[in-house]
């Protein structure tokens, strides 16, 4: 058995005659993960963030037009126990804006209170009891499912934000977290910068490979 180790243009014509192995650097599985989860962090958050500006952009859109009603979908953190154990503190509950007429007892909605004390306060409870006014329009009693007593005003039907459709348990830690600057610089800014950064010094490894390999030598091993 012999060796040889030469330019590889040298050798082509002699490996007809001997079995080649040719010395090859392969991906580790680590990097093949390091590499998928870092995409999948990067498409993630890029999704997160057209998402809230599109958002944000219909909502100011909606706004300049002198509309300042609710968006058909939205979503809302639980900020108390009043809803145990249906919806937990922290949860958070996803909203579609629907007619007042479909709405029926025993939906769970999300408002604004009218209450003196709380008004304006967003709050989610259950509709226990619904009222059709002389006008045509539905007044609502609620409660929360863990209140002994049922709230003291009633739910004008221009109050109601929307239905809840969907609960998301304990997302509001996230959500909240993410409102502050810090969360948004750990959260969002760095992994974000990561990633970007992994991806440039990946592209420099593969510029200076592909240099490397016009002025330096392949190594063969040749098996006779």
């Amino acid at each position: 058995m012999g060796i040889v180790v030469g330019n590889f243009n040298d050798v082509v014509s002699r490996a007809r005659h001997y079995k080649v192995k040719v010395i090859s650097r392969k991906k580790k599985p680590i990097q093949y993960i390091v590499g998928i989860l870092s995409y999948a962090l990067f498409i993630f958050l890029l999704l997160i963030g057209a998402t809230l500006l599109i958002y944000f952009v219909s909502i100011k859109i909606k706004q300049s037009k002198g509309d300042y009603s609710a968006p058909t979908f939205n979503g809302y953190v639980v900020l108390t126990g009043s809803m145990i154990p249906e919806i937990m503190e922290k949860d958070v509950v996803i909203t579609k804006k629907i007619p007042a007429e479909n709405l029926k007892v025993r939906d769970i909605i999300t408002f604004a209170s009218s209450d003196p004390r709380w008004k304006g306060t967003i709050i989610t409870h259950r509709i226990i009891e619904k009222y059709k006014l002389n006008d045509g329009t539905y007044e609502f009693r609620s409660k929360g499912d863990n209140n002994n007593v049922a709230d003291d005003a009633l739910v004008q039907q221009e109050n109601i934000l929307g239905k809840v459709i969907l609960t998301i348990p304990k997302l509001g830690y996230l959500q909240m977290f993410l409102a502050t600057k810090s969360g948004w610089i750990i959260g969002i800014l760095i992994p974000c910068l990561c990633v970007i950064s992994y991806d440039i010094l990946k592209l420099f490894k593969v510029v200076g490979r592909k240099a490397g390999k016009r002025i330096s030598k392949k190594k063969v091993t040749y098996v006779k």
